[in-house]
């Protein structure tokens, strides 16, 4: 059952060793997992900046219509 609720959620190579798998011996893990968390994190705000714009351009297109409705 872990094997399925894994898979179907993408499962990695690192999520086995989350279920107790056999952990691989990698010196520059925490290095890579800090890399992999910085991209994620600039990933996210690029995400939210990019949303942040198309809501403030709906918005004045909103505002747009009040004033021609209103």
């Amino acid at each position: 059952a872990d094997f399925l609720l894994c898979f179907s959620l993408g499962a990695t190579k690192d999520m086995g060793k989350m279920l107790g798998g056999d952990e691989e011996k990698d010196p520059d893990a925490a290095k890579k997992e800090e890399e992999r968390q910085e991209a994620l994190r600039q990933q996210e705000e690029e995400r939210k900046a990019k949303y942040a714009k198309m809501e403030a351009e709906r918005e004045v297109m909103r505002q747009g219509i009040r004033d021609k409705v209103g």
